[in-house]
């Protein structure tokens, strides 16, 4: 993913220029990170000027929990938002495959519930992406564990939470691994920084709960779908002991930057992976559903035409 400066963004209502969308550094969501995001992929069609956006409305609907748990008013609605993200696209069109960031944000008013006392923003960002082959990580235990209900409640997406997925990735890199394995308090599966595990057994395939303080992926739920129906697979949410990992026919990741992720190792020990993959057939599955172009395309798709 490009990380390079887009020239447009949407902020507060409108799309604008990058440089003009700023908040003063006191702001909250700069001091304490107080805000509620969503990523969503946005896949070029071949031979088409248009993006098939994945399940944008489930996306929206999180945002919105998100911003309830927090106690924080939507200064939009997921309709206007929608809007947002459709006008993005269409006013800085790329070639390429695009991820969006949705992100409502408190500038003012931290320690109240009283909406009338809390000044709300909201921007959305589109950053270029490169289409890549299904590709493979080391995955590591590290000290820290995935903040959870009741210090912090799981199903919120918010900044302040990657704050502390940052240091579980820093702690895996000097691990030797690619990706951190993020327990609960109750010491089973809760995810990684930024998806969720899926583990392949004989006669099911596991994923962690929200329970456990996974965030209710809408990529694993598409998958689970797939799963069931395409594959004749059962799949099941309950918890997973780490050692499970090691016992499982395959581990992959999965989310919306991730789509597929397989997990070569866990702690060192390789896991292997056949060369047909249940990760690799589902990662080819699921990029033609995105990548869909026919006129009964798929209904997680949204076109937007530029």
């Amino acid at each position: 993913m490009s990380l390079e400066k887009p020239t447009k963004i949407w902020w507060n209502g409108a799309v604008g220029d990058w440089q003009d969308a700023v908040v003063h550094v006191t702001a909250e969501t700069a001091m304490r990170g107080v805000n509620v995001f969503e990523g969503v992929m946005a896949y070029k069609l071949d031979g088409r000027d248009e993006h098939a956006v994945i399940a944008l409305d489930e996306h929206l609907e999180r945002l919105a929990r998100s911003a309830e748990l927090l106690h924080l008013p939507m200064p939009y609605t997921p309709d206007e938002l929608r809007q947002g993200v459709l006008d993005l696209i269409r006013a800085e069109p790329s070639d390429l495959d695009l991820y969006i960031r949705p992100t409502v944000y408190l500038d003012s008013g931290a320690y109240t519930a009283d909406p009338s006392r809390m000044r709300m923003g909201a921007y959305i960002t589109s950053y270029t992406r490169e289409r890549a082959a299904l590709r493979s990580v080391r995955l590591v235990s590290t000290p820290w564990t995935r903040v959870d209900d009741p210090a912090f409640p799981a199903q919120a997406k918010s900044g302040a939470v990657y704050s502390a997925f940052r240091l579980a990735r820093m702690a895996a890199v000097r691990a030797g691994g690619d990706e951190p394995l993020l327990l609960n308090a109750r010491g089973t599966v809760a995810e990684t920084a930024g998806a969720a595990v899926m583990a392949v057994f004989a006669d099911h395939v596991a994923s962690p709960p929200p329970g456990d303080g996974a965030l209710d992926s809408i990529t694993r739920h598409v998958l689970t779908g797939l799963l069931e129906r395409d594959f004749g697979l059962k799949v099941v949410q309950r918890s997973l002991r780490p050692e499970e990992l090691h016992q499982a026919d395959e581990v992959f990741l999965c989310g919306t930057l991730d789509e597929i992720v397989e997990v070569a190792s866990f702690d060192g020990v390789d896991l292997g992976h056949a060369q047909e993959s249940l990760a690799r057939r589902l990662f080819e599955r699921y990029r033609a559903v995105c990548t869909a172009t026919g006129p009964a395309a798929s209904p997680l798709q949204t076109r937007v035409a530029w």
